[in-house]
């Protein structure tokens, strides 16, 4: 396997779009990863597509768009991993020697299709219905079986109970992720929310599920993200840019006991840092799924960034700021830059990207970024986790 490297990235802007079309956005932000890249269009030999929503010839109505190429492309769809499971379907066709330089892209109009009526999942509710309650074999919500039976929201809702009841997690610590994911998605031009909020802001919001609030939440976005990836010996061709080198890409389904998204989480980032030669120390930054903000909080203790029961910790105690020892979502992660699907795991590595070249503004890390991390991980039950070097 020859080694890969990330060469280009763009991105349009995650929200509600309902007047523009996947082609005009997936066109976009194609051309903005190529123009990154150095790269024109007759440059990419293949395209992966993950999407959920256009369906079967979504990703080829924005390809030909792009222009008749000839070249081939792959739909992939895996729930919320859509994206980074297309990523790694791109960086294993140049690593396999298959391709010299491909396109990676996710592309999604599910924040669109929510406005549209009726109701696409839920059945319209009174303004001030309320939250529904746990059933009784909702207690423990970690397994597997009974996510299948509940919205994403109700799992982690009663995972966040859990925690607060297992490990001393406080709503302050909660709504702490909400903040720091806010804080950085308002100097993120490419995020749905760009402005702050507050901690009271974050906890008095409307709620949802207990202990969750709508500030608490990610939302359904229209999106598209672009990569264009390449062998390491053609970079040069392109562009005289860094290009972080693809040190590790690991899929892992569902396991056969355990907390089912923890349990995929602590046992792909372990094979992940065995491939990279890297401990969960050396991250310089993490990308990872947050629908709710229990999750960020889990999700660093199954990475190995510290014992189970003390990620509330790390957050209250400013580790995971951009200011911190391992900043977490500088994009604003999929609570405040968004969640439209598709395209999510791979505007995570956009970010890694801009991050290693120093290109993000604002919300730049101030240390070298040298090592950085992206984990998705979606319904049915997959993990998909890459790790980058400068």
């Amino acid at each position: 396997m020859r080694d890969v490297v990330v060469i280009g990235a763009g991105l349009h802007r995650y929200g509600i779009f309902p007047d523009k079309t996947t082609i005009d956005m997936g066109t976009e932000a194609i051309s903005l990863a190529l123009k990154d890249a150095g790269m024109v269009w007759k440059d990419i030999e293949a395209a992966y597509c993950g999407t959920v929503q256009p369906g079967v010839s979504g990703g080829h109505a924005v390809c030909n768009q792009m222009g008749y190429t000839g070249l081939g492309i792959t739909v992939v769809e895996n729930a919320s991993a859509s994206g980074s499971s297309a990523f790694r379907e791109a960086y294993l066709s140049v690593a396999s020697g298959q391709n010299d330089a491909v396109l990676a892209f996710g592309v999604d109009k599910l924040g669109s299709q929510l406005l549209a009526p009726p109701p696409v999942f839920t059945q319209p509710q009174p303004a001030n219905a309320a939250p529904p309650e746990p059933q009784p074999d909702q207690e423990d919500e970690r397994v597997d079986a009974k996510f299948r039976k509940m919205l994403p929201v109700q799992y982690f809702a009663g995972i966040a109970r859990h925690y607060m009841k297992e490990f001393g997690v406080t709503r302050e610590q909660l709504g702490q992720v909400s903040v720091k994911s806010h804080f950085n998605a308002s100097l993120n031009p490419y995020a749905h929310f760009q402005k702050p909020c507050t901690l009271e802001q974050a906890n008095n919001a409307r709620m949802v599920v207990d202990p969750l609030t709508v500030l608490h939440c990610c939302p359904m976005d229209d999106g598209v993200a672009a990569v264009s990836v390449c062998a390491k010996e053609v970079a040069k061709r392109y562009t005289e840019k860094l290009c972080p080198t693809i040190a590790a890409s690991v899929n892992r389904s569902t396991p056969e006991d355990g907390d089912f998204f923890i349990t995929l989480t602590r046992l792909a980032s372990e094979e992940a840092y065995r491939k990279a030669g890297i401990g969960p120390e050396d991250l310089d930054l993490i990308e990872l799924h947050d629908a709710f903000t229990i999750e960020e909080i889990m999700y660093l203790e199954a990475l190995g960034l510290c014992e189970t029961g003390q990620g509330g910790r790390l957050v209250e105690a400013g580790v995971t700021a951009v200011t911190g020892k391992h900043p977490v979502n500088t994009s604003g992660g999929l609570i405040s830059m968004g969640h439209p699907v598709g395209p999510t795991g791979i505007g995570q590595v956009a970010e890694v990207l801009w991050q290693m070249r120093g290109e993000c503004g604002q919300r730049q890390i101030g240390k070298p970024v040298n090592h950085a991390l992206t984990q998705m991980v979606g319904a049915g039950g997959v993990c998909v986790i890459h790790v980058f070097k400068k």
